[in-house]
């Protein structure tokens, strides 16, 4: 936020109040594609597809690329599912 009589490049706010409570807020968005989780990652091509074409998974359609925020990601990784609960794993 900036305050009266500052410049813009003032220190970030590095929290911002939501109703799920603080999240993390940076200037910088980093951007993954499949590609890049296949590697970081390591698992199959084919699951990280069928994850990033999953309806709760928050990817992003770039033209014909699909790609998710490195925040998104990691608030997603950071839930525990199971495919039991979730029928588009089964």
């Amino acid at each position: 936020m900036r305050k009266k009589g500052t410049s813009s490049y003032e220190e970030l706010n590095w929290y911002e109040a939501s109703s799920l409570g603080k999240i993390y807020v940076s200037s910088e968005v980093i951007l993954y594609s499949i590609s890049d989780l296949v590697e970081m990652t390591g698992w199959s091509h084919g699951t990280i597809e069928k994850l990033f074409n999953d309806p709760s998974f928050p990817s992003i359609d770039y033209g014909k690329r699909k790609l998710v925020e490195n925040h998104a990601l990691m608030q997603f990784l950071s839930v525990r599912r199971e495919k039991v609960r979730n029928s588009y794993w089964r």
